[in-house]
């Protein structure tokens, strides 16, 4: 430019006031294919090019800067973005001293992150300050992190990510001022720990902690028997930690404690189902419930007492015992089923003959197993209808023989011999009567009378005072004589050869027994009278 030029630049820039970086506003007047002519006062029109604003339409007030201007040109030239960046450029210095958020459009993917575009200034994000999935033409809102100035260009670096974490922490917060113990709140899982519990993210931004004590009222407390990383899972909110950063929640409350209403489900008597979850010297576990247990004894596992129990086994028991407030349930597995002996007499009622080998003889009586862990005994009365041997000298252990059922006795069967034949005091009370006449052989001679010994085992006694003085009496000697007593349900039989003599003698008051232990009293056996 020559020093005319120079001076008639000079004086048209003083006669329209119009300089480089002028910002000035007018009305579009044309749009053309190339430019946008904008009235900017002075007689003169300002041109912007096209693609600066490509949708522009006359009578469109516009602002612009002055970015060339030449006494040589017919039109200056104005630019819309120029002025535009300047305003944008404005807004982010502002928004990044206030720390405020600002809305971006994605252009394009280069190296390292992404080129947005905020109000027409161009800013860089790089790709670890991206916090969600972008595409280009996408609105993102960032914050500025940085802006150098360089050359008279700033350099703007912006972060979705940092928007991300304030708006999180925000929401966060907000979220925790509105939630309470005792909410019940859905969470997604992001985390298990197999020794402590299942960490949860609620609304995907609280994070809620559930220890695996609080995973079930039972013992099972794996927390992959419970969640998968990804899955929801709904709590109970128990507190808020006490920096006030996360959640501490339960599982199990979502259920209720089941003790709570343990009194109205089980009954002392009442049967229930379980599995075996822990075994001890003393006896079994059973959950009965998640969360309620019962014990069982080992006395009570079985009655024959040598039933073991396995962890996993499902088991039927009977309450027997119970107490709410220390939660406790004592369980009897034998107590519920059929017991044994019942069965077997109910199989076996009194009167069967069974079979029975000796286990051992103890305290007068005999242990017999009769199969099937059922037991029986008996006892020296049952072995003879008369006076029985002392018990070893009948029954020897390890023997085999047959028995008569005559009952129960506590969880035993009660045995007999004597009963496998018939009662011999019911034959002779069919068989004879007062004043029948017999012969039979004397058994013993004691000193107050002798035994005579009938065809059917039993004894009877005749008295000295029965027969007469001058007759003498000898073990295995016959005699004829007269039944003048006769008493089935007192075993006593008398006999008397005076009454077939029809003489009566001196009454002896003395007392006198037989071998079966059956006492007499003579005075009493006197009085009678003899029956013909």
């Amino acid at each position: 430019m020559n020093e005319f030029e120079k001076l008639l630049e000079k004086s048209l820039s003083e006669e329209v006031k119009l300089y480089k970086g002028k910002v000035v506003r007018g009305n579009v007047v044309k749009v053309t294919d190339r430019y946008i002519f904008v009235d900017i006062g002075f007689k003169i029109e300002g041109v912007i090019p096209k693609e600066e604003l490509p949708d522009a339409k006359e009578g469109q007030e516009i602002e612009a800067v002055v970015v060339k201007f030449s006494p040589r040109i017919e039109n200056p030239l104005l630019s819309y973005q120029l002025i535009a960046q300047q305003k944008g450029l404005e807004k982010i210095r502002k928004a990044y001293a206030e720390g405020k958020v600002l809305n971006a459009t994605v252009e394009k993917k280069t190296k390292g992150g992404y080129i947005v575009d905020i109000e027409g200034v161009k800013a860089f994000m790089p790709f670890e300050e991206t916090g969600r999935k972008v595409s280009e033409g996408k609105q993102v809102r960032v914050k500025v992190l940085n802006i150098v100035v360089q050359k008279g260009k700033a350099k703007i670096t912006v972060s979705q990510k940092a928007y991300l974490d304030e708006e999180k922490e925000r929401r966060k917060a907000e979220l925790l001022k509105q939630i309470k113990s005792g909410d019940v709140v859905e969470g997604k899982v992001i985390k298990i720990d197999q020794n402590k519990g299942i960490t949860l993210l609620i609304e995907g931004v609280v994070r809620a902690f559930l220890p695996k004590e609080e995973l079930s009222w039972g013992r099972d407390r794996n927390p992959f028997h419970y969640a998968e990383i990804g899955e929801t899972m709904k709590v109970k909110v128990d507190r808020l930690s006490k920096d006030k950063s996360f959640l501490f929640v339960s599982y199990r409350k979502l259920k209720g404690d089941p003790w709570q209403s343990a009194d109205q489900k089980y009954k002392v008597g009442s049967t229930v189902e379980g599995k075996v979850v822990g075994l001890t010297p003393k006896g079994a576990w059973v959950e009965i419930e998640e969360g309620v247990e019962g014990f069982i004894p080992k006395e009570e596992v079985s009655w024959e007492g040598d039933k073991e129990l396995n962890k996993g086994d499902t088991v039927k028991a009977k309450v027997i015992n119970l107490d709410i407030p220390k939660r406790r349930i004592i369980l009897s597995i034998k107590q519920a089923l059929p017991k044994p002996w019942e069965e077997f007499i109910k199989e076996n009622p009194a009167g069967s003959k069974v079979r029975g080998k000796v286990e051992k003889i103890e305290k007068g009586r005999a242990i017999v197993s009769l199969g099937d862990k059922v037991r029986g005994v008996i006892y020296r009365r049952d072995l003879s209808w008369t006076k029985p041997s002392p018990i070893e000298e009948v029954l020897k252990e390890g023997e085999e023989r047959e028995f008569a059922v005559i009952g129960l006795d506590g969880n035993f069967v009660k045995l007999s011999i004597k009963h496998l034949t018939p009662n011999p005091w019911e034959v002779i009370s069919q068989k004879y009567k007062v004043g029948d006449v017999i012969k039979l052989r004397v058994k013993d001679v004691m000193s107050f009378g002798a035994f005579l010994e009938l065809p059917e085992g039993i004894d009877g006694l005749l008295p000295y005072s029965e027969k007469p003085r001058d007759m003498k009496l000898e073990k295995g000697q016959e005699v004829e004589v007269k039944i003048i007593d006769l008493n089935p349900a007192e075993k006593k039989l008398t006999f008397s050869i005076n009454a077939l003599l029809g003489k009566e003698e001196e009454e002896e008051s003395f007392i006198v027994t037989n071998d079966t232990g059956a006492g007499f009293k003579l005075s009493e056996i006197l009085k009678k009278k003899w029956k013909t």
